[in-house]
């Protein structure tokens, strides 16, 4: 089915492509004609669909690297629904390729929305997401604008997030923080070959993977900085059944390139210094790259006796050398690697050195010394 978004005028966009939704027999394809589409209200979906821009499938062209050449879904500025633009919910067997989803953020920024972003719940601010939602993926979907939040929340197993572009999510001069691709439960997934370009808070960031794969991803920050590259999360979970489980899951074959020590951290393996009471458990981290962090591996309340983290052969560079966080009480270096003395890590037969203190949420404030990097 393809679907004339535009056949209402500019403001009807979204009540066209919901009724197209409606009317698509489970299992069908919805395609969207190449355009930009103001939303006014947000898209539901519920039934297991495909939804593309039309003429894109087995394209070599991809929406992330030509998107002119796509359907953009584009919150307008008055936008203030829940979830984003786009809302995948309670289903199985979706799929979203070949789109772009943009939060509009230059022209939402004193919007009820953004009011919600600094006062109340972020969920005002998202571009998109996928909730319970087993079995679905996404391919070649550019996500970038978000307000604040996410690019993409996602809760649902058997999950595919592969060859996508988050970009720009969030501003973090103005503390309207986003995460690029925020994953809270999603077992038995494969999350690979994304890029994360200068997302505001954690760029790719998961809290429950249990034998998963997340390989190839990029993370470059160059226009703003961030927390965090890449994290495993637990989202403030007691249960490990719900969060903060990482067992048989490979992190493996990852870059992250922070530019000017524009991340805090390259990869945060565990909850601190969020959250220094909490652990997250299992997972194999290694042949990962990491350049121009703050601190380029920090795990800190990550891993138990019966399931600590691999993490090994991993290659860190370009962390300032001989550098502090300026905002700490007490001194923390900026390092190659630290390991927490909680955390309980198996390092194989790596021996590069690794630093052992507890992490301290000072450190995510923005100054160094004695050189301000």
């Amino acid at each position: 089915m393809v679907c004339h978004a535009d056949a209402r005028g500019p403001y009807g966009a979204a009540d066209v492509l919901q009724e197209c939704i409606e009317r698509a027999p489970a299992y069908s394809s919805i395609e969207i004609p190449p355009g930009v589409y103001v939303l006014r209200r947000g898209i539901v979906v519920t039934t297991p669909l495909t939804i593309r821009t039309a003429g894109t499938r087995g394209s070599s062209v991809p929406c992330t690297t030509a998107p002119d050449r796509c359907a953009w879904l584009v919150a307008a500025p008055d936008f203030r629904d829940p979830w984003g633009v786009l809302l995948v919910n309670a289903t199985n067997n979706v799929t979203i390729e070949h789109l772009v989803i943009d939060g509009n953020q230059a022209a939402r920024g004193a919007s009820t929305a953004a009011r919600s972003c600094i006062t109340g719940p972020n969920i005002f601010g998202f571009n998109a997401s996928v909730l319970r939602c087993l079995n679905c993926s996404v391919a070649d979907v550019l996500s970038r604008n978000a307000l604040c939040g996410t690019g993409m929340v996602w809760v649902g197993g058997n999950a595919s997030i592969q060859r996508s572009t988050f970009q720009a999510n969030g501003d973090a001069s103005t503390g309207m923080w986003s995460d690029g691709l925020t994953v809270l439960y999603a077992p038995q997934s494969e999350i690979a070959d994304n890029q994360f370009v200068d997302n505001s808070d954690v760029a790719l960031i998961f809290g429950y993977a249990v034998s998963s794969r997340i390989e190839r991803n990029v993370v470059r920050q160059r226009a703003q900085p961030a927390f965090a590259g890449l994290m495993l999360h637990n989202f403030n979970s007691t249960d490990l059944r719900t969060g903060g489980d990482f067992r048989g899951a490979v992190i493996a074959g990852n870059t992250i390139d922070c530019g000017p020590q524009l991340c805090v951290f390259g990869m945060q393996i565990g909850p601190g210094p969020w959250n220094n009471h909490l652990i997250v458990v299992g997972g194999d981290v290694h042949d990962n790259v990491v350049r121009g962090a703050k601190v380029g591996i920090n795990v800190d309340g990550a891993g138990v006796f019966k399931a600590p983290v691999v993490i090994r052969n991993n290659l860190v560079s370009g962390v300032p050398s001989g550098a502090f966080f300026s905002d700490c009480a007490r001194s923390i270096s900026t390092d190659d690697m630290n390991v927490s003395p909680t955390s309980v890590v198996d390092r194989g037969d790596d021996t590069s050195p690794a630093a052992s203190y507890l992490s301290d949420s000072c450190q995510l404030l923005p100054g160094l010394t004695p050189e301000d990097r």
